[in-house]
């Protein structure tokens, strides 16, 4: 009742050629990766990394923004525009106010072009994508560097004008 497989001493009188992979009738098939194709899974992995960078500057609204603003702005969700001036206020110490929504922020950096930017959306449920609109929760506010002195202290402000002269 003993099995050539579990039988040790079949095995030994079997020979040589029972003990090998491969030979034999019951020998099971043995899968081994090959280079090949663990180079195309690879490939094709670069391929679709790269393929969605291209097609999220193809969708995006101003890909120019993807340059220079950082992805911690939502900047990917298509969520920064640019602004009028008239949508902030200066405050002091580098601040801001949203006049929409009466937020106060931190200048993130300054626009590159001299241009006003604010980066604002509101996660939607129901639809699962981002919402960009005027009443959204600010994440980033890039100013351009002339207006600068616009939002200092009216005590550095006056020591300025005064090392000036």
């Amino acid at each position: 009742m003993s099995d050539t497989l579990t039988n040790c001493a079949s095995l030994a009188a079997a020979g040589p050629a029972a003990h090998s992979r491969g030979t034999g009738n019951n020998a099971e098939p043995r899968l081994r990766p090959t280079w090949p194709v663990l180079l195309t899974v690879i490939a094709g992995l670069v391929v679709l990394a790269i393929a969605e960078a291209a097609i999220a500057r193809d969708f995006h609204s101003n890909p120019w923004l993807l340059s220079w603003i950082p992805a911690t702005c939502c900047v990917t969700n298509d969520c920064c525009w640019e602004i009028g001036e008239r949508e902030l206020t200066p405050l002091p110490n580098d601040a801001w106010q949203v006049v929409s929504t009466g937020q106060i922020r931190k200048r993130t950096d300054w626009s590159p072009d001299g241009k006003f930017y604010r980066c604002a959306c509101d996660y939607d449920l129901a639809s699962r994508h981002w919402v960009r609109h005027q009443g959204a929760n600010t994440r980033c506010i890039f100013v351009p560097m002339r207006s600068a002195g616009r939002n200092e202290s009216p005590a550095r402000t006056a020591k300025l004008q005064t090392a000036m002269r």
